[in-house]
């Protein structure tokens, strides 16, 4: 009446283990009823489970055996149930089960992701979910969420439109969501942060002032300060009204508010958001009074002259590039006189050449002149294998600094959710950062905890000898379950742990080229031994340069 599940063997921690499904792959009923469809919906949750399964075992995978093994046995004795209910006519009860094996194969499928040891998790908490949290006890809820799912930096919105979450003082006017709180919800949220070793990274708006089609607080007060498009708009195609980055009287306003954040709270970073021109493709905006005297002053000509076409304008574009590029400068220097350690981010256009000539953000240079410590491009996709891994791979080539890509939380559903975060810890293992905490679910926070984030992550800028023990110890298990499968012999292992070994030491030079060593010392290995090894080396290899 049922097939059997093919035997799949999955080696974990040194140790081989053999788990079987012998769970029907395909379920032939003598009687057909309606709830044969929920028998099917249970089938094809193992069967994908089957196919994670064999994709564990041929990345030789670290995962929880103990966990995975009784769950496996637990599932089968589930389905042979539903079978039963079926035959018996309990179709109450098939729904039952089938509800209850779909998710367990689901938490299966969580706990066979392997979790990276040193890496940063983050998430943007928007100002609305903050205000929600209406005080220190839904802090502390929110936060335990977190914790359980081993995130360890939250970038949470603090200046954003003229308004701030903390209160009103003599720069600051409190947003009325938070009218309600007891105390300052900035310094709750980073008392309770510090509790669960979480760092705290304020998220603050920069040349966008509102984003309604109208003027906000800022400009309401200033409409002098607005940046314009060459007919005179201040509204840009996306709706929002930004600030303009040629006067002198705009950068001291806001960075005086950074500057107050630095001063009076103990935080570990600044997160920049749009510190760049409106995206309207080659900066259609810039044509303020401010930016045109300036650039007038500078290089003799009228920018409303200039057409698109001449290298005229090419000029032109700098300049309003470069106005963006000194406003993060003296961000970076007057903050950093303040506090050395202080971490500075922002939150910029994906692609270093296409968020130059979309929103005049010379990001790349930025990191280049150690303006910033790390950006975070906002990879806002549904696109996972070519968009995505495009984006990433393309700037990871030339960037000496570290990048976190943020995920879009917003467009993905929890299983989408996951597998983002999979394919960005294949090719970018240091970390991501998640938008929003308004759109992360209860059971998005179970899935990541369950599986990509079950391990507690090592911040690799706080611990560079601790990140690199942790993917050390990674590697060294990866070894023993290779060997113990019998796909590599012992004097490779040998020759590999040696290498690693030194590779490992803070203080090493030793340049990591894990193709090239393999090559040199006349190791033979079966490719996807290889494929593995060397991903996990990439990984090693990152930490000792980035950090």
């Amino acid at each position: 009446m049922n097939k059997k599940m093919k035997f799949i063997i999955l080696a974990v921690a040194a140790v081989v283990f053999v788990y079987s499904l012998s769970s029907a792959a395909y379920f032939e009923p003598e009687e057909y009823r309606k709830s044969l469809l929920e028998i099917r919906d249970a089938e094809r949750a193992l069967n994908n489970l089957d196919k994670d399964l064999e994709t564990a075992e041929s990345d030789y995978r670290i995962i929880d055996n103990e966990a995975v093994e009784s769950n496996l046995k637990e599932l089968d004795n589930l389905y042979q149930e539903l079978i039963l209910a079926y035959q018996q006519r309990k179709d109450r009860r098939v729904r039952e089960l089938e509800y209850t094996i779909t998710n367990k194969s689901n938490d299966i499928r969580m706990k066979i992701i392997e979790s990276k040891p040193a890496q940063l998790r983050a998430f943007w908490l928007d100002n609305g979910t903050f205000a929600k949290l209406n005080g220190r006890a839904g802090v502390q809820k929110l936060l335990d969420t977190a914790q359980k799912a081993n995130f360890n930096l939250i970038f949470p919105e603090t200046f954003y439109k003229g308004k701030a979450v903390i209160p009103d003082n003599e720069l600051f006017n409190q947003d009325s969501q938070f009218s309600s709180w007891e105390g300052d919800p900035l310094q709750i949220l980073i008392e309770e942060a510090k509790k669960r070793k979480i760092e705290v990274h304020p998220w603050v708006w920069v040349f966008n002032e509102n984003t309604s089609g109208s003027p906000g607080r800022i400009l309401t007060e200033n409409p002098e300060w607005a940046n314009k498009d060459k007919k005179g708009n201040i509204v840009s195609y996306h709706n929002s009204t930004w600030l303009s980055p040629a006067r002198e009287d705009v950068k001291d306003f806001l960075q005086q508010r950074y500057l107050y954040l630095v001063k009076n709270y103990d935080i570990q970073g600044i997160n920049l958001d749009y510190i760049r021109f409106p995206e309207e493709y080659r900066g259609s905006f810039g044509y303020d009074e401010s930016t045109v005297e300036g650039f007038k002053k500078k290089y003799g000509m009228d920018p409303f002259k200039i057409k698109s076409s001449s290298s005229d304008f090419s000029l032109w574009n700098e300049y309003r590039e470069s106005l963006v590029t000194e406003m993060v400068k003296e961000i970076s220097e007057k903050l950093k006189n303040i506090d050395s350690e202080l971490l500075i981010s922002a939150d910029v256009i994906p692609g270093r050449d296409e968020a130059r000539y979309r929103a005049l953000q010379n990001w790349s240079l930025w990191l280049e002149k150690d303006y910033l410590d790390f950006v975070v491009p906002m990879t806002y996709t549904e696109n996972l294998f070519s968009e995505l891994s495009r984006w990433i791979r393309e700037d990871r080539k030339v960037l000496a600094d570290p990048l976190y890509p943020g995920i879009s939380v917003f467009k993905l559903t929890s299983d989408q959710l996951i597998e983002q975060v999979k394919e960005v810890n294949k090719i970018n293992p240091n970390g991501s950062s998640l938008f929003a905490a308004a759109h992360l679910t209860a059971n998005d926070y179970h899935s990541l905890a369950q599986g990509v984030y079950s391990k507690q992550a090592v911040l690799p800028y706080n611990n560079k000898a601790a990140s690199l023990k942790g993917i050390q110890k990674l590697i060294l298990k990866r070894l023993n379950l290779i060997k113990e499968k019998d796909q590599i012999d012992n004097f490779s292992v040998i020759k590999i742990r040696g290498y690693l070994n030194k590779l490992a030491q803070v203080d090493s030079e030793i340049e990591v080229d894990f193709n090239r060593f393999i090559i040199e010392n006349e190791i033979n290995l079966l490719d996807n031994v290889k494929r593995v090894l060397k991903a996990d080396f990439d990984y090693l290899s990152d930490v000792k340069k980035l950090y």
